[in-house]
């Protein structure tokens, strides 16, 4: 017998499993990892939701199956699973107690803030907060006088209000891309799935993601995952032999061979930006599975053995996904943030990172820069939806590799273009453009309602919404920065996203009029312009100038391997 038959055979990851990240059996995002917004989102999202379920179960999977209602408040069951339902609603009460009795707090601070703060000094008013929040919240007016709470993250994240026992993961395959909507659907046990109980900063996340390129043995897996042998048999499901040879070629190869900047765009606003001194930036990291649907899309397999830079642009589900950050945590370098406001509604991206395991967290302000051999990443102001919101955790990111400049804005709503016409200033003209058309978004109480003091008036809900640029707004900005050439996208449209963004990918809608009619008016103007659907992927050669304010977009054309090659 040689050697070889000797070795115990090692295993991969199935392309189609999803390890889907959970708080409390809920699909796990930002604000349900920072304590105060958690204790909102549990007592007056969460359990609502449930026991309104538990109700009418019929009602809510009749309502949940509309296209027209998909991301509203109903629970995408497929049959009547109310007493699992009320267990889940027992089990939260007992295990979030803390959160409960926090939310309890928050809801009597703003009630004597309401009633007793009337522009005078608010000293007297601490020893009237409940016990929970003494020592955790400061009261504060803001300049135009209106009472808040401010609270006091560091101390919050030590306290008892920070347990992550609740934090879990549901490993399954998927059966093409279609998953029940992520903030109205808690994930409950379901045959060949396993229920990972295990805080999000455990290592078995990255065992898990190493295991999608890194081939193991059963031993190793089962180990590293801590598994009861119960689950062993649904494990082996989810897992294939490891082929011969197996292992990931680095896809920053491609881009220091022919000394180019490559952007690979891998669906919504996830973009990966290669520079020719292999220095790899992934933007907003949303990555598809391989569930053998269209389109045809980039998948993990198609990333670098090594990310340098995760950077976000802000705090929204859609942007900063969890799911896809963990299982890339064991690759990526730094992760790149917005600086945090630090208000309730507002709370530390960076902080929330750092409690969950990620070891390198950079905060950068408007205009301030990290540069790296070739590549400088700066961010830039970003204005809008955030519902009038006073929230600061959000940044256009200017990413220039070897002085090739792509904007990356995202939903960025430019409601008032002088803003632009000052950072052209700053930064000069932009090769490139991404820009979202996301203009008509959700009224504030579908993602904020639960972290609000009181239930404001509809006709002011509907006119305070999450809304990016338009056609109009977007052509400003455009000319603004002189921006060569526009890639509109983060418009939700693969189906891959519909679990989290609930938005309507059709021809008709008006985002989609918009990123059509923006496409033209550029076009019109000798401006290259496209709509990014699924994944696409460009190169572009510079100059090696240090930045690439000025100049004219040179000849566009197909290069020898048939991709677009920009040269300025």
């Amino acid at each position: 017998m040689s050697v070889t038959e000797l070795k115990p055979p090692r295993f991969v990851l199935r392309s189609d499993v999803v390890v889907e990240p959970l708080v409390q059996r809920w699909y796990a995002w930002g604000h349900l990892i920072a304590p105060m917004t958690a204790a909102l989102n549990v007592a007056r999202r969460h359990l609502p939701m449930m026991r309104s379920y538990v109700a009418s179960p019929a009602a809510h999977q009749a309502l949940a199956a509309k296209p027209e209602l998909r991301g509203g408040p109903f629970l995408d069951l497929a049959s009547d699973r109310s007493a699992e339902v009320q267990r889940l609603i027992d089990e939260t009460h007992r295990s979030q107690a803390p959160l409960l009795e926090l939310a309890e707090a928050i809801a009597a601070a703003w009630k004597l803030l309401r009633d007793r703060a009337d522009g005078r000094g608010l000293s007297a008013l601490y020893r009237e907060l409940p016990d929970a929040l003494r020592g955790l919240v400061e009261l504060v007016y803001t300049p135009a006088g209106g009472p808040d709470l401010r609270p006091i993250e560091a101390l919050l994240y030590q306290s008892r209000f920070a347990d992550d026992s609740a934090q879990s993961a549901l490993l399954r395959r998927l059966r093409g891309d279609q998953r029940s909507f992520a903030l109205s659907t808690p994930r409950l046990d379901e045959p060949g799935a396993i229920h990972l109980r295990k805080p999000f900063r455990h290592p078995a996340y990255d065992l898990l993601g190493r295991l999608r390129s890194q081939p193991m043995t059963m031993a190793e897996i089962v180990d590293g995952l801590g598994l009861a042998q119960a689950d062993v048999a649904t494990l082996q499901e989810l897992l294939v032999p490891a082929p011969a040879g197996s292992g990931q070629r680095p896809a920053s190869e491609t881009a220091r061979r022919r000394d180019t900047a490559r952007w690979r765009y891998c669906g919504h606003a996830c973009v990966l930006v290669e520079s020719p001194a292999g220095v790899s930036v992934l933007l907003d990291p949303v990555l598809a599975y391989d569930s053998g649907a269209q389109p045809e899309r980039f998948t993990f397999a198609d990333l670098p053995a090594h990310i340098d830079y995760a950077v976000l642009t802000h705090n929204h589900q859609d942007h900063v996904m969890l799911e896809t950050l963990l299982a890339l945590r064991w690759k990526i370098g730094t992760i790149v943030v917005p600086r945090s406001g630090g208000s309730l509604v507002d709370p530390s991206l960076a902080r929330a990172l750092r409690s969950i395991g990620f070891q390198r967290v950079v905060e950068l302000d408007s205009l301030e820069d990290l540069v790296d051999r070739d590549v400088r990443i700066t961010a830039l102001p970003f204005l809008g939806e955030h519902a009038d919101l006073d929230i600061r955790t959000k940044a256009a990111w200017l990413v220039r590799a070897n002085g090739f400049g792509s904007l990356f804005a995202a939903d960025s709503n430019n409601l008032d273009p002088h803003l632009y016409d000052h950072l052209s200033k700053s930064i000069g003209s932009v090769d490139q453009l991404f820009i979202g058309m996301e203009c008509v978004g959700a009224p504030m109480s579908w993602l904020y309602g639960c972290l609000l003091p009181d239930p404001i008036p509809r006709d002011h809900d509907q006119s305070r919404r999450l809304n990016g640029s338009d056609a109009e707004r977007g052509m400003a900005l455009v000319q603004s920065l002189g921006a060569r050439a526009v890639r509109v996208y983060a418009m939700g449209a693969e189906p891959w996203l519909s679990f989290i963004s609930s938005i309507d990918p059709g021809a008709s809608t008006v985002p989609r009029q918009n990123a059509d009619a923006l496409i033209q008016a550029c076009r019109a103007r000798g401006i290259e312009a496209e709509l990014l659907y699924g994944r696409a992927e460009r190169f572009a050669r510079t100059s090696g100038a240090a930045t690439a304010a000025t100049g004219a977009m040179g000849a566009t054309g197909a290069d020898e391997d048939g991709e677009i090659e920009l040269t300025i």
